[in-house]
């Protein structure tokens, strides 16, 4: 076998399976057609070393963007410097299991090799289908990178958002965490593919609202901006752990799942109405003529037309009357 085919070997070994790596020349045309003795001999000679250099310099490529994925054993891996997600629930992490295990892993991991520990490696995403497949006892498929800290929270962020999407409060949550962490707010807005003014609503946000209460209700993936933002207007003022303890200790709550979770907390900070006395009152020929509605702040008359046709019209125009006899009364 020549040493072009050797190389060719080579290369699809090191690639995903089923695909092998391709040089990025386009394949050249022989110039020696017809060419005999010597000098043909020569000549295609040199152009089988041209091949095996082109080969050569796409394979060198390949390991240097670390696109080759490779099988990695799930002990030797930690996880990423920073957290991008709230945990699975137990049967999300079920179901993920019993995916893998049918179907095998399908989408590779992105890893780097660990900062501190050449031996390991560190996850920039993927944590999921790590944990999965250590639990399977079955290798990591992976891509390898050489990542700074910057490189590998963008290349997190932007996974998530691919896949994905995180939830409101992940995403608030993740951009707090960034921050404390020491990354840059430019370095964070790539990550989330966020503005400057998106950013600090989601760091506002995060900061107000104690991290026991966001990990209790979980990532609502149902909740919005607007929600989260009046359950930050509702605590203002309050001590969510105290006033709160008993409800997020309870089997209903921790029977339910997270957006319900969080509808349970606003229902318990929103203020209570306070039911009004509703009286119906009856004229001395029976008809049930005016309905009373008296609570601390307004008293609501209601006239009923059907049963006192015009009364309703003749009570407001006495009103001016009605309202001097009640000044004159009260002195």
């Amino acid at each position: 076998m020549g040493r072009k085919n050797l190389l060719s070997g080579l290369m699809d070994d090191l690639g995903p399976p089923g695909q092998s790596v391709q040089s990025t020349e386009p394949e050249r045309t022989s110039p020696t057609f017809g060419i005999r003795g010597a000098v043909g001999a020569m000549s295609r000679s040199l152009e089988k070393l041209s091949a095996e250099n082109h080969a050569a310099k796409a394979l060198a490529e390949r390991f240097a963007s670390g696109e080759t994925v490779v099988e990695i054993d799930p002990s030797l891996i930690d996880a990423s410097i920073v957290p991008d997600r709230m945990p699975d629930t137990e049967a999300d992490h079920t179901a993920l299991v019993r995916s893998i295990e049918e179907s095998g892993q399908l989408v590779p991991v992105l890893l780097r090799p660990h900062p501190h520990d050449p031996s390991r490696f560190q996850t920039a995403y993927g944590h999921r289908r790590v944990r999965a497949l250590s639990e399977l006892k079955r290798p990591v498929r992976a891509i390898v990178r050489k990542l700074t800290d910057d490189e590998l929270v963008v290349a997190q962020g932007k996974e998530n958002g691919e896949r994905r999407d995180l939830s409101f409060i992940e995403r608030a949550s993740y951009a707090v965490a960034l921050e404390d962490s020491g990354f840059k707010r430019d370095t964070i807005g790539l990550a989330l593919s966020v503005d400057k003014t998106e950013l600090s609503r989601l760091i506002g946000v995060a900061r107000a609202i104690p991290r026991s209460l966001v990990n209790a209700i979980g990532p609502a993936p149902k909740v919005g901006r607007r929600r989260w933002m009046e359950l930050e207007m509702l605590l203002q003022g309050r001590d969510a752990a105290a006033g709160l303890a008993e409800l997020l200790m309870s089997h209903p709550f921790l029977a339910s799942d997270s957006d319900a979770r969080f509808a349970s907390v606003c229902a318990a900070l929103s203020p209570r109405r306070e039911k009004g006395r509703a009286t119906i009152w009856t004229a001395e020929d029976g008809r049930r003529v005016a309905s009373i509605d008296r609570r601390p702040e307004r008293t609501m008359l209601a006239l009923d037309e059907k049963a006192a046709p015009g009364f309703g019209e003749y009570v407001v125009e006495r009103l001016a009357e009605l309202y001097s006899d009640y000044q004159r009364t009260r002195g």
